[in-house]
């Protein structure tokens, strides 16, 4: 995304999300490992999948928005959650896993 100023840290997860489950899905086409349990394979690919919609599910919990004023320049990300911060914890702490992303930005930390 070329102007990350404008992206909100539920749009940069959504879209971090998108890009894993994409990976995801490239990796299950070769792989043929037999699925025993997910809960003992980390790294396979419908474990990751798994993992991709319960973090989409967190985000969908979690909405934002770029909230401007009537003043020249002026925007503020503001969540509709209930977790009080905003942006969250919950989302501060899914987005941590993507901070060498370009799109990262500091606030979010």
């Amino acid at each position: 995304m070329s102007d990350n100023a404008q992206m909100t840290i539920t749009g940069f997860l959504e879209a971090r999300i998108a890009e894993d489950e994409r990976h995801a899905r490239m990796l299950a086409e070769t792989d043929r490992r037999p699925v025993l349990s997910l809960s003992a394979t980390v790294n396979h690919p419908q474990r990751l999948l798994a993992e991709c919609a319960a973090k989409r599910a967190v985000v969908e919990l979690h909405p934002t928005y770029i909230y401007t004023d009537e003043e020249p320049g002026f925007e503020m990300e503001a969540a509709k959650c209930l977790c009080g911060g905003s942006p969250c914890a919950t989302l501060q702490a899914l987005a941590a896993v993507y901070r060498d992303h370009p799109d990262y930005r500091e606030e979010w930390a």
